[in-house]
């Protein structure tokens, strides 16, 4: 999505839901009176229940991994168009799938036109912005402000009335029952990997909770959707109306709310093997006979973009033969569309090759990318165990990691003459000061029993998360502390 373009709208949002309630439709009315929209301009409730990592699922289509939630708190200041939500996940263990135990706080805001987590650190995040706006616009209350303001179009549907209307190019299409009550809101967000992505919410089980001196109309149980997939399930425990403290923006934030990626720091891990880095995510270039071979395209186009340009500034013209993908996951998975539009085959496994051509082929009305506006079709190679990358100067070998609790669709790259493995997320090395687990990472553990299991002599792994490390260095991060 036009990230700066979506910044001004959000920017405008306090003004225009600001606007009287002039409407003809005595169904917003209704809804308008039943859930008490006009008495209120900020709306705070607690929940708990489960949340579902978007983007981050363990095999290809497969649902998002689940967390439990406690203490969540969401504030949606209407008048102002903020949203502050803070709450506390644990990662569920699935049976059968070895996992580091994660657990976190998160602090999550939006305000004018910016999105941002404290980390404690305000840290700028504003691939989050639309879905913020979107937990602020499709909340019950929000929904009817912002269909009173933008001329929405009401009609009979099997649940009562449909009302659609549009902020910005985002649209908005929502149930109103018999008792004037919202029951659904749908919306769109862009994914680099799933294009224009539907986000669903559900209400349920309505009832009048406490609020200061009157009560409030608002559901006990809310449900989201993203992809098709759920992504919170919460019962609601308090509501308060109207006391909404005003936040700023962090100075920072202000400063650069949207960081770019297109910084390349380039390091030699051996002759004509070269690590991109530079952002939080790393690219391996590796120079073959035939070609160049790119381990990794990650993050989004405008990454991709800036590591093409760094390989036509050092390479010339010479031809990339393949971008090898490792898994799934839409950080390492965002800027792999870039490539495809400029006609270079995509290596990875057969069922992330099933996923992506089907992905790839959704709508991408948001924000047309260099592919769908190239309307290139993609061309993968792909491999279920191994693929054998021959070349005279430096073959390279992908190999499936087995039984990765991380995902089931997970490869390495081995550079034999080398002697260097490439992984993304198998083991990410400790920043340096940290200190180390007290409980083995079951990831690194499991990328060393595919080693050992390949027989692989690795001397050095170069993760796609940090730098370089030494196979001494990470096995002694294998002893428990």
């Amino acid at each position: 999505m036009n990230l700066r373009m979506t910044r001004a709208l959000a920017a405008c949002l306090a003004w225009c839901v600001a606007l009287p309630a002039l409407t003809a439709s005595p169904i917003l009315d209704q809804a308008a009176q039943r859930l008490n929209v006009a008495n209120i301009q900020s709306l705070e409730y607690e929940a708990g229940g489960r949340y579902w990592q978007f983007t981050q699922a363990p095999a290809p289509g497969a649902p998002w991994p689940p967390f439990d939630v406690d203490g969540y708190v969401a504030t949606l200041d209407y008048a102002r168009s903020a949203v502050h939500a803070k709450y506390h996940r644990v990662q569920v263990q699935e049976p059968g799938r070895a996992r580091p135990h994660a657990e976190a706080t998160q602090d999550q805001y939006a305000l004018d036109g910016m999105s941002w987590n404290l980390t404690p650190a305000p840290m700028p995040i504003p691939t989050n912005l639309v879905e913020r706006n979107a937990e602020l616009w499709a909340s019950p209350q929000g929904f009817i402000k912002a269909a009173l303001a933008h001329n929405a179009t009401v009609k009979v549907d099997k649940q009562g009335w449909a009302v659609e209307f549009r902020l910005g190019k985002y649209r908005y299409l929502g149930s109103i029952d018999a008792a004037g009550e919202v029951r659904t809101v749908s919306t769109w967000m862009d994914s680099p990997v799933l294009g224009d992505v539907p986000i669903e919410f559900e209400y349920s089980d309505y009832r009048d909770f406490p609020a200061a001196m009157e009560t409030v109309r608002f559901p006990s149980r809310i449900r989201r959707r993203v992809g098709g997939f759920p992504w919170y399930d919460l019962n609601v425990s308090t509501v308060r109306i109207n006391t909404a403290a005003a936040f700023s923006v962090p100075a920072e934030v202000r400063a650069n709310p949207v960081p770019s990626v297109s910084t390349v720091e380039v390091t030699a891990l051996a002759p004509g093997v070269w690590n991109f880095g530079g952002a939080s995510h790393n690219t391996v270039v590796v120079e073959q006979s035939r070609g160049l071979l790119v381990i990794e395209a990650p993050l989004s186009e405008e990454r991709s973009v800036a590591i093409l340009g760094e390989i036509q500034r050092r390479f010339g013209a010479r031809k990339i033969v393949g971008v090898v993908n490792t898994h799934v996951h839409f950080d390492h998975a965002s800027g792999l569309r870039t490539f495809v539009a400029e006609g270079v085959p995509v290596i990875t496994h057969q069922a992330n090759a099933t996923y992506y051509a089907e992905a790839w082929a959704q709508p991408r009305t948001l924000n047309p990318d260099r592919l769908a506006k190239s309307k290139r079709r993609p061309v993968f190679r792909t491999f279920t165990d191994k693929l054998l990358l021959d070349d005279a100067t430096r073959p390279v070998e992908i190999h499936a990691i087995q039984g990765s609790g991380h995902n089931d669709a997970f490869a390495m790259a081995w550079l034999p003459t080398e002697k260097i493995l490439v992984e993304a997320d198998a083991y990410t090395p400790t920043s340096a000061g940290a200190k180390p687990p007290a409980v083995v990472n079951p990831l690194w553990l499991n990328l060393d029993e595919n080693i050992r299991r390949l027989g692989l002599a690795v001397e050095r792994i170069q993760p796609l998360h940090g730098s370089v490390r030494t196979i001494d260095e990470f096995r002694a991060a294998l002893v428990a502390r």
